[in-house]
């Protein structure tokens, strides 16, 4: 089966804004579809978990590009880091892409899936918090294997995609839990119905 036809769009980082060049409309995005739904309430958002989640999300995105040496990292948020690194070093993710903007080609939606990587063997998405596990995260990342089924080379059927989130903390340690419920995807289908224009 052929990949679908990829999506023509233009990613505003600063506004973090998907924008169709054909239309020029600007497309829902996996947060923006997550605070719509009630899936997350940024109302109990500190200003420290804000910032410590953008500086992890950095640290472990330099880390997976080869651009930042560990040992010499002098940072606040270096425990979060070491987490991430050891449970890369067991699980031995291939890391595909690291934070790259995507657009669904058909459902007009975008998002920048953590990393999509190939663990044992399975292509899937591999998604990194700072915080404590939330049920939105499980839709959150059934959307990420949606955008990232149809970015594909060949499209899988999103269910078919590996759903991996780590979750670090400040100690080095870290946890990570496979998301298995196919519900998910009925949630994640529920979402796009409701967000997004074709």
């Amino acid at each position: 089966m052929q990949g679908l036809a990829r999506a023509v769009f233009r990613f505003d980082v600063e506004n973090h804004e998907y924008i169709d060049l054909a239309t020029g409309a600007v497309l829902p995005h996996i947060t923006g579809m997550l605070e719509r739904t009630g899936w997350i309430d940024d109302t109990w958002y500190t200003e420290e978990s804000c910032e410590r989640g953008q500086m992890v999300h950095r640290l472990t995105a330099e880390y997976d590009l080869g651009a930042l040496d560990v040992a010499s990292c002098v940072s606040r948020y270096k425990g979060w880091l070491l987490g991430h690194v050891k449970a890369v070093s067991i699980l031995r993710p291939e890391m595909l892409s690291v934070e790259e903007p995507i657009v669904h080609p058909v459902e007009k939606f975008g998002g920048r899936p953590d990393r999509i990587c190939v663990v044992a063997g399975l292509r899937g998405v591999w998604e990194i918090k700072s915080g404590a596990p939330a049920r939105s995260h499980q839709i959150q990342t059934a959307l990420q294997a949606v955008l990232a089924a149809a970015a594909g080379d060949v499209e899988l059927p999103p269910a078919l995609l590996t759903r991996l989130c780590c979750y670090v903390k400040d100690s080095g340690k870290f946890k990570v839990e496979e998301h298995t419920d196919k519900r998910d995807f009925d949630e994640a289908r529920r979402i796009i119905r409701e967000c997004c224009r074709r």
